[in-house]
C-alpha cells in the first residue's frame, strides 16, 4: 500500500483566471515559502475583512492557491478579500516553524491593511485538514501567549483573529490510530500511527505516542483558555485520513473552556478526506453566517 508521503502529487492550481483583482507572490516575510497571494471581491466598498486560508496536505504537500482555494473563493464573491500563504513544510522546517509563519502572515495582513484594502479589526483563519491544524493551533496559541518567536516582521501589531473556519483537521495526533480501531475504520494509509506516516514526519519522524511533548506542543487543545475565539468545524464519516471524531474532540474541547454557543461542528455522513464533499452552496452558507456573526 503506497504511503501518504511518497505519493506522486501534481499541483492543481485554483480556478482565479476570471478574478480581476489579484495580487500574487507578495513577500510576508524574507526566504522561500514566505510568500502570499490576495484575491479581492469584485463588489463591495474597502476596507474588506479578510480570510487567510491555510492549505493541507499532511504538511507535507500542497501550496498556495491550489484548488483547494475553491471554499474561500466561493466567500471572496459574498464580500471577503482572500489571502492564500505558502509556508514551511516538515522536509523544510521543524515544527512548529508553520504557526510562527503563519503568525506573522496575520501580522502582514493587520500592518498592510491600508495600502491593501483589508479591514485589520476583521480578519479570520480558515484551512483544510492539516491547514485546518495550522488555523486552530494560531489562533489558540495567540489567546494563550504560547508559541511566540522573532520570525517575520511587524511585531507592533498583533496575530490575534477573529475567528476559525476549520475542516477535517488532525489535531491529536497520537490518537488518530486508536481512533480509527475504535470506529471500525480501515485507515486509507496504513502507516497512520507509526513514524513515516505524514503525522510522524510532523513531529520529526517519531510516533506520536512515543513523543507525548511533541503531540501535546502540535495539539491546539493544548493551548486553549478562555481568550480562544469562536469556531467553526466540519468533518465526514467517511474520513479514512483523519479520524471525524478528532473534529469532534477539539470542538468539545473548545466548547468547555469558551462556551458551547461559540463552537458549531458540522458532521457530514459518508463523505470523505478532502474538500469536494463540503463545496456546495448549504456549506458557503454557514460559513458566511459564522464570519457575518463574528464580524467587529
Amino acid at each position: 500500500m503506497e504511503k501518504f508521503i511518497e505519493r506522486a502529487t501534481h499541483f492543481v492550481p485554483a480556478d482565479t483566471a476570471t478574478i480581476n483583482r489579484k495580487q500574487v507572490d507578495l513577500s510576508y516575510a524574507a526566504g522561500a515559502r514566505h510568500q502570499l497571494d490576495v484575491y479581492w471581491p469584485d463588489a463591495g466598498s474597502a476596507p474588506f475583512p479578510v480570510i487567510i486560508d491555510i492549505h493541507g496536505g499532511g504538511l507535507y504537500f500542497g501550496a498556495k492557491s491550489s484548488q483547494k482555494l475553491a471554499g474561500a473563493l466561493a466567500l471572496r464573491q459574498r464580500g471577503y478579500a482572500i489571502v492564500s500563504p505558502n509556508y514551511s513544510l516538515s522536509y523544510m522546517a521543524p515544527f512548529p516553524q508553520p504557526v510562527y509563519e503563519l503568525k506573522a502572515v496575520v501580522r502582514w495582513v493587520k500592518a498592510h491593511a491600508t495600502e491593501y484594502q483589508f479591514d485589520p479589526h476583521n480578519v479570520f483563519l480558515m484551512g483544510e485538514s492539516s491547514g485546518a491544524q495550522l488555523a486552530m493551533l494560531v489562533a489558540a496559541s495567540s489567546g494563550s501567549g504560547h508559541l511566540q518567536s522573532n520570525f517575520g516582521n511587524d511585531f507592533g501589531v498583533s496575530d490575534r483573529v477573529n475567528g476559525v473556519i476549520a475542516s477535517y483537521g488532525p489535531y491529536d495526533l497520537a490518537a488518530m490510530k486508536a481512533q480509527f480501531a475504535i470506529l471500525k475504520q480501515e485507515p486509507k494509509f496504513a502507516e497512520t500511527g507509526e513514524a513515516d506516516s505524514f503525522e510522524g514526519a510532523m513531529l520529526g519522524w517519531h510516533r506520536p505516542v512515543d513523543v507525548p511533548e511533541l503531540n501535546a506542543q502540535a495539539n491546539p487543545a493544548t493551548y486553549l483558555n478562555q481568550q480562544m475565539v469562536p469556531v467553526l468545524m466540519y468533518a465526514g464519516t467517511g474520513d479514512r485520513v483523519v479520524p471525524y471524531i478528532q473534529t469532534i474532540n477539539l470542538g468539545a474541547q473548545i466548547a468547555t473552556v469558551i462556551g458551547s454557543d461559540q463552537v458549531e461542528v458540522h458532521i457530514v455522513p459518508d463523505v470523505p478526506h478532502g474538500p469536494a464533499g463540503f463545496l456546495n452552496a448549504e456549506v458557503t452558507q454557514q460559513k458566511e453566517n459564522f464570519l457575518k456573526r463574528n464580524l467587529h
